[in-house]
């Protein structure tokens, strides 16, 4: 999502939030017609385009898991899961949070600057990268959150089904009506920065009704583990084709055949493969099989987003087999010298094709990332004409373009889809940052799915809906046609309207009015933290997140449904124990947004205010901190904070702080303590700070620890790590010899310590889940002792990883006298005081699939040791859970 906010003298800041973004840069704000502020932010996404690799920004999440780079081997993620289900349990039940609905579109929480409450999403969830229909039911993968079922229409609530297998990473749904036979296939494909690798393809019997999906489902073997697959495609003679980041594979549909392994047909360059620095040479992106000729003739779309020499399609007149792909150019107005990702469909009776395609050099350009969306009425060779691209799909009704440097399609290689009505080879829908559609193959274009509502003449915040018709949530990822129905997947959840143009409604402008939000017990949301505090209305406790492309959310105390008071991307969080209103929220790169009141408005008046850190270069989702036990200089009433980019921050006042002083100063409070290194090239990742019991309002007396990647981009050969630390009066880079080199992923120190010279230390790592490679290895957890000599501070390093399964761990906490890990696959608890010799290393709770009280096996980023005596665990997928801390 993007989201424009207010900065000093009415200029605004604007920044694409969204681990899939490109861009953050200033903008100026128009207001809307009738002088009331409205958000419309001008983003330039050509500043942080490079020409080739991920971006700065939309990698540092996977950098944690790619670290210092590698590749993945098939099999990893089986054994570390293996040792994981094979650990002993605790008697611990967890009990999903975030299990109400969540509106982004209160009008309670419409803060004309910070907010898109009015945008017209609705109820919102996590991100879907695989729909599919049929029998009058639906199913939804989410990137993270495995697969959901439910009856198709407005009612019923969505069922998990996919708890119980290995992986929870969706790359795509595929539904054959006639055999009631569900295909998942896991690992997301995008290759965005939150994106996970697999396990396979999964095939359900009697998917309607089936209570889920086992280890006995999956296909084949783990040749397909540790990949990402972007599509399944069925060829009608027996065999269905898998797309996948690591080359072209196909497998007998014949449910006899179920056990054989995975046949490889095609890898663009084979020894890359083996390769761990070069894990994009080999990405196949999508497969279309040429109607009417059983399968023989067989076109794939195989490309890097960002440009490589294998980039193109190639062609097969031999059924599929293994060497028969040919590189081949498509005749019409196809650039072959330009081929991104692409995408197929073909229309019922064969005769017409369509292609969405994604440009290098549109990408690079720092403009639009589209190449076009062609058609072709005279087989796979074309000639393929251009039926739309940028500034034709600007043109027709988008909520986006050229003028706001964010034009349609500049994330096609993210975003992607096309679709035919199964009923008229002319009817198209096609996806990108928002919903299009054509009903005469592409002459004329309907923006059915704007981005937002925000800009239009509709557009008015006093409204309760916003003033315009609802509309879906950016970023469109998954398409599906059923029943009479069109279905689409996006950074929000699922929505749905009438397929045929008969039944369907649009404004004047071309705007969908009958969109049907299925959102409110689809529980895929992608959480980055967690915060908990009283809630002051008496009736419990506020609990707030950060979350991808879903800004941050808050459920008040006593509350049916979450609210939205943050928009954009939400990243890490601050809530006051004290007093669950005054919440401290980050939007990217160490954006901070500060509210005093839950971020309560009616849209006439702003309830949050702006509180970045002035940092060179801070992470994505950059770290920031309460000082535990400490008191803000000025009423005494909340804690002191500190933030970590590039360099080491603090903030003395902290919710105390005023608008009025943040107008005054350019550092909006924020003092620098240390900084990493000259260059800026180094980013602190995890952080822990401790105030002085004695004098907890003495901020001179705090200690302070941050553990940090470097030197490009924390994520190539030229990696390094380290821990900095004040303890002992000066600030001191420890002695790292020993340890992992891969990305030291939290620290914290042990509150049972009262020197504070005790500390504990995880490290992430894998490729996505598991690497090969570089820094790859099972240590994951250290505890570390510092100690004072005459020449500095000396550390002893201690490895508690015996016994830990080989996961990458993401967060640590100390609660009382166990050590809690969070890890991508749940949560690990061991006594802290233990040594290597004896620590035993426990599964918070039962396996994942075993009871609805057992945590989904998705990734925990964010432990919060919470006041109200509970655990909470934010994962990335599904939601927040929570559980007492007594049951550890």
């Amino acid at each position: 999502m993007i989201v424009g906010h207010f900065r000093r003298g009415g200029v605004a800041r604007a920044a694409i939030a969204g681990t899939a973004a490109l861009a953050t840069l200033a903008a100026g704000i128009p207001a809307h017609a009738d002088d009331r502020p409205v958000k419309r932010p001008k983003p330039v996404a050509g500043v942080n385009a490079g020409q080739a690799g991920i971006k700065t920004f939309a990698s540092q999440e996977a950098a944690a898991r790619t670290a210092p780079y590698g590749a993945v081997a098939p099999g990893e993620y089986g054994d570390a899961l293996a040792d994981l289900k094979g650990l002993r349990g605790t008697s611990s039940r967890w009990r999903e949070v975030t299990d109400k609905p969540y509106d982004a579109d209160d009008p309670n929480y419409r803060d004309p600057n910070y907010s898109n409450s009015g945008g017209g999403a609705g109820l919102v969830a996590g991100r879907v990268t695989g729909l599919a229909a049929g029998k009058g039911r639906m199913f939804a993968g989410g990137a993270n959150g495995g697969v959901f079922r439910k009856k198709l229409g407005a009612g019923g609530a969505w069922e998990p089904i996919s708890d119980g297998i290995l992986a929870l990473s969706t790359g795509d749904l595929t539904y054959d009506e006639r055999s009631d036979t569900l295909w998942y296939a896991t690992g997301e494909a995008n290759t965005g920065a939150t994106s996970y690798v697999g396990a396979g393809v999964y095939r359900l019997r009697k998917a309607g009704t089936a209570r889920g999906f086992s280890s006995a489902d999956r296909v084949g073997g783990d040749e397909l583990e540790s990949r990402s697959i972007n599509q399944l495609k069925f060829d009608g003679a027996g065999w269905v084709y898998a797309a996948t980041s690591r080359g072209l594979w196909r497998h007998s549909t014949d449910p006899k055949r179920h056990s054989e392994r995975w046949q490889l047909v095609f890898l663009p360059n084979p020894a890359s493969d083996a390769d761990v620095t070069r894990p994009y040479d080999n990405i196949v992106n999508d497969v279309l099989v040429q109607p009417g000729t059983r399968g023989r003739t067989v076109l794939i779309n195989a490309a890097w987003r960002s440009g490589a020499a294998y980039n193109g399609y190639y062609l097969s007149t031999r059924g599929g087999r293994p060497g028969s792909f040919v590189r081949t150019s498509l005749a019409g107005d196809i650039d072959n010298a330009d081929v991104g990702n692409a995408e197929f469909a073909a229309s019922a009776n064969g005769r017409h094709l369509y292609l969405v395609q994604s440009s290098p050099a549109g990408l690079a350009s720092g403009g639009s990332a589209l190449a076009g969306v062609y058609h072709s009425s005279n087989g796979v060779l074309g000639p393929w004409t251009r039926i739309a691209d940028s500034v034709k799909l600007e043109n027709s009704g988008s909520a986006i373009g050229v003028d706001m440097g964010y034009p349609p399609g500049v994330q096609a290689w993210y975003n992607n889809f096309v679709e035919v009505d199964p009923s008229n080879p002319r009817h198209v829908y096609v996806g990108l940052e928002e919903v299009y559609e054509t009903e005469d193959a592409g002459a004329t274009w309907k923006t059915i799915g704007p981005y937002w509502n925000f800009g239009f003449p509709c557009y008015d915040p006093s409204v309760p809906s916003g003033g315009c018709p609802s509309t879906t949530h950016a970023d469109q990822h998954s398409v599906a046609v059923s029943g009479g129905t069109v279905l689409v997947g996006n950074d929000g959840g699922v929505y749905s309207r009438p397929l045929a143009p008969a039944a369907s409604r649009e404004d004047a402008a071309g705007h969908a009015t009958d969109w049907t939000n299925h959102n409110a017990t689809l529980r895929t949301l992608q959480y980055y933290s967690v915060g908990t505090g009283r809630d002051p209305n008496g009736r419990g406790w506020t609990v707030a997140g950060g979350l991808q492309d879903n800004g941050g959310s808050l459920l008040r105390g006593g509350a049916r449904k979450m609210v939205s008071p943050f928009g954009g991307d939400g990243g890490d969080i601050i809530v006051n124990p004290r007093n669950g209103c005054q919440i401290l929220d980050e939007y990217v790169f160490l954006a901070l947004w500060l509210t005093t009141n839950c971020g309560q408005s009616n849209g006439s008046t702003s309830a949050i205010f702006d509180v970045t850190v002035p940092d060179v270069n801070a992470r994505f989702t950059a770290p920031f901190r309460a000082v535990r036990g400490s008191r803000n200089v000025r009423d005494g009433a909340g804690e002191r904070w500190v933030a970590g980019g590039n360099s080491f921050w603090r903030h003395d006042l902290a919710f105390a702080y005023t608008p009025a002083e943040a107008e005054a100063d350019d550092a909006n409070g924020w003092q620098k303590l240390y900084s990493l290194d000259a260059t800026g090239a180094r980013l602190v990742v995890g952080m822990d700070a401790v105030a002085d019991r004695a004098a907890p309002a003495d901020p001179s007396r705090d200690t302070y620890i941050a553990a940090w990647c470097g030197e490009a981009n924390c994520n190539s050969a030229g990696f390094t790590r380290g821990v900095a630390t004040n303890w002992g009066g000066a600030w001191t880079e420890l002695d790292m010899t020993g340890l992992p080199n891969r990305y030291p992923n939290a620290v914290t120190f042990d509150p049972n310590d009262r020197t504070n010279s005790t500390v504990y230390l995880v490290f992430n790592g894998f490729n996505r889940r598991f690497v090969e490679g570089p820094g790859a290895g099972v240590k994951h957890v250290y505890r570390g002792k510092l100690a004072k000599t005459s020449t500095g501070v000396a550390v002893t390093w201690t490895d508690l990883s015996v016994g830990f399964p080989d996961v990458p761990a993401t967060d640590v906490v100390v609660v009382g006298d166990k050590l809690v890990v969070a890890t991508d696959l749940g949560v690990l608890v061991a006594d802290r005081r233990a040594g290597p010799d004896r620590i035993s290393w426990r599964r918070v709770g039962a396996n994942s699939g075993a009871s609805r009280y057992a945590l989904p096996l998705t990734a925990v980023f964010d432990l919060h040791v919470s006041g109200d005596g509970n655990l909470y665990a934010a994962t990335h997928g599904r939601g927040i859970w929570k559980t007492p801390l007594a049951s550890l």
